[in-house]
């Protein structure tokens, strides 16, 4: 039974113990630490202001906090009511009476020597007795065996029920482990007060002696604020009068200063502003002694024209520029130079930035020694703005906006569009005759000519204001397009002629040993220089384009002696028609052609390259290279 009663009180502990919590020691934060005791100092400053007000104390907590964690131990039971084992029922025990016994008369039995006949009875009654004892210990230890099962079926339990407990955080608590708290209070303050001080500081933050809290109480002096200071409103009263003062004699010098300034701008102008402003290059101010009603409409007339003039200036850049290069060119300086005394130099600068120093060296020139008043100068610009609106009234009679494109050749247009949008690029191809934009298109890379294409295909009608900025823009920038076809000099020029007359063998030398020595003059030559060699690198749409005007004989004379893959580009970039006659010229003129005729007959095909260079259709930028590059 004792052991009995030890299970349940451990299988009762064990039950306990998961509502039991206890608390860990873990590390402090620092920050909340501090906001503690900001916190305290705020709420004891609060409430000490309230009673001794501003400027008067000083207070300062230092506090250590200890942060620790509650747990519990948590079990994880697989069902929330396990079933315990039953206790095993005790049965009763039954009590064995013994049985009545018969007595015999001692005369009845027969005697026997030796044996008291008297103690037979006695004998059958203790039998009985311990059979009914050895019933007994047997069920008692039947029972004995069902307390000790129903013990371990309890201790397994229990055991299971241990195993199943696990730890559980339930929380942090912050708790104050030590904290000292110092005030400095002024010296006037007497003991009453000092305590009330100390009662109210150890009531609030709750002072703990035993936990080693302690409050230290300091007296001095501080230092009180000059409050008797003058405010800066009295200040000014006391000094508004000499401000008002100062403003009025401030008010009266500016006033003299401007009518001096407008007195002087009424004095005429001295003769020598015109040898000034022809030096500065700024607009001269006409001044006239005495200036009547004429010639007072002859400068508004001036002001008008020189309005006139630079708004067409900035709105048509390439007709002002192509009528003042006119001007030079017809040593007509009157009108020019008029411009330059109307508008100065700058803003005419911005106008024609085309102009070169020697022009405006002669613009300078003829401007100081010209004798300018209003007549002169209108008349003089009268006659500019009357070419202006001729040539406006041209443009709009039948030229396109686009027609400056017509100047410029293939290679110019697609350095003009190489940067621009690729609607733009679309918009100046629609401009073009069908042919040429083709060409042009060609020559550019794959990705762009589809671009272009599909803009093309979206285009349906432009407004006239931006087709017209788009058109301006470009003439303007077209005026500084480079001429591609007057890149080499004439240390160039001596140096193609001279290999010109070499044959091939001698002509490759030279290039390589120009390109090892010196690289930068065989590049430069390479813009310009195209060789027979450079016709298997020549992209086939030139060769198509510009081959089939070759006589078929001298194509025949050209392919002679070359390797089978030279052959095989060229050919395959003629039309049918013209490859097939060169293919059978080439089957009776290679064995026994001279070499002379193949020399004359590759040159012939050269010149007509480099014509085709020269007039833009193509440039050496867009030779490719191949796997094999050899004549034979």
């Amino acid at each position: 039974m004792k052991t009995l009663i030890a299970i349940f009180c451990l299988l009762t502990s064990a039950v306990f113990a998961e509502e039991q919590s206890y608390e860990v020691l873990v590390k402090k934060d620092d920050l909340e630490e501090a906001r503690f005791k900001n916190e305290m100092e705020a709420r004891l400053a609060r409430d000490i202001k309230s009673y001794l007000g501003d400027n008067r104390f000083i207070i300062q907590v230092e506090a250590t906090l200890q942060k620790t964690r509650t747990m519990v131990k948590d079990s994880d039971p697989v069902s929330p009511n396990p079933a315990l084992p039953k206790p095993p029922v005790r049965q009763p025990i039954t009590e064995i009476r013994p049985r009545s016994v018969k007595t015999f008369d001692a005369n009845e039995l027969e005697v026997l020597p030796g044996l008291p006949v008297n103690e037979l009875p006695l004998l059958q009654e203790n039998q009985q007795e311990i059979q009914a004892l050895q019933n007994k210990v047997q069920q008692l230890e039947r029972e004995r065996t069902d307390v000790l099962n129903y013990a371990d079926q309890l201790k397994q339990e229990a055991e299971t029920k241990i195993q199943t407990i696990r730890e559980k955080t339930l929380g942090f608590r912050n708790s104050i482990k030590k904290m000292t708290i110092t005030l400095v209070v002024e010296r006037t303050l007497n003991d009453e007060q000092v305590e009330f001080l100390r009662n109210l500081i150890t009531r609030k933050s709750q002072l703990d002696e035993l936990r080693g809290d302690t409050l230290n109480i300091v007296r001095t002096e501080f230092k009180r604020l000059d409050t008797d200071k003058p405010s800066p409103a009295s200040i000014w009263d006391e000094y508004a009068l000499w401000f008002w003062l100062a403003s009025l004699l401030l008010i009266l010098l500016l006033m003299a200063l401007g009518m001096r300034a407008l007195s002087r701008r009424m004095v005429p102008a001295a003769p020598s502003v015109s040898a000034v402003s022809a030096v500065s290059g700024e607009p001269r101010n006409l001044a006239f002694p005495q200036e009547n009603d004429q010639q007072i409409e002859l400068k508004r007339q001036v002001n008008e024209i020189r309005q006139e003039l630079v708004s067409t200036g900035l709105s048509q850049p390439q007709l002002f520029q192509q009528l003042v290069q006119q001007s030079f060119q017809r040593q007509q300086y009157s009108e020019v130079a008029a411009m330059l005394e109307s508008m100065g130099k700058p803003l005419l600068r911005s106008l024609i930035p085309a102009l070169s120093s020697s022009q405006w060296q002669e613009l300078e020139q003829q401007r100081s020694e010209a004798d300018w008043n209003s007549d002169s100068l209108l008349q003089s610009l009268s006659a500019f703005q009357q070419r202006l609106q001729q040539g406006l009234a041209d443009n709009a009679g039948g030229s396109s906006p686009f027609s400056f494109l017509e100047k410029l050749n293939d290679s110019q247009v697609l350095y003009l569009i190489k940067d621009e949008d690729t609607r733009i690029k679309a918009l100046v191809m629609s401009q073009l005759p069908a042919e040429r934009a083709a060409d042009i298109i060609q020559r550019m890379k794959e990705k762009d000519q589809a671009s272009v294409a599909y803009e093309l295909g979206q285009f349906d009608t432009l407004p006239v204001s931006a087709f017209r900025d788009v058109a301006d823009r470009l003439a303007h920038a077209s005026l500084s397009v480079p001429t591609f076809e007057n890149i080499s000099a004439d240390g160039l020029s001596v140096l193609i002629r001279m290999l010109d007359n070499m044959n091939s063998a001698e002509e490759t030398r030279l290039l390589k040993t120009l390109k090892g020595e010196k690289p930068e003059t065989y590049y430069r030559l390479r813009q310009v220089y195209f060789t027979f060699a450079d016709m298997a690198r020549a992209p086939e749409r030139v060769l198509a384009n510009e081959l089939r005007d070759i006589d078929r004989t001298v194509l025949a004379a050209a392919l002679c002696h070359t390797s089978t893959e030279f052959k095989r580009h060229i050919l395959a970039a003629l039309p049918a028609k013209l490859r097939a006659a060169v293919i059978a010229e080439l089957k009776t003129a290679e064995a026994d052609i001279a070499q002379e005729t193949v020399e004359s007959g590759r040159q012939q095909v050269v010149q007509k390259m480099r014509d085709v260079l020269k007039a833009g259709r193509f440039s050496m930028e867009e030779l490719t290279p191949i796997a094999q590059n050899h004549q034979g």
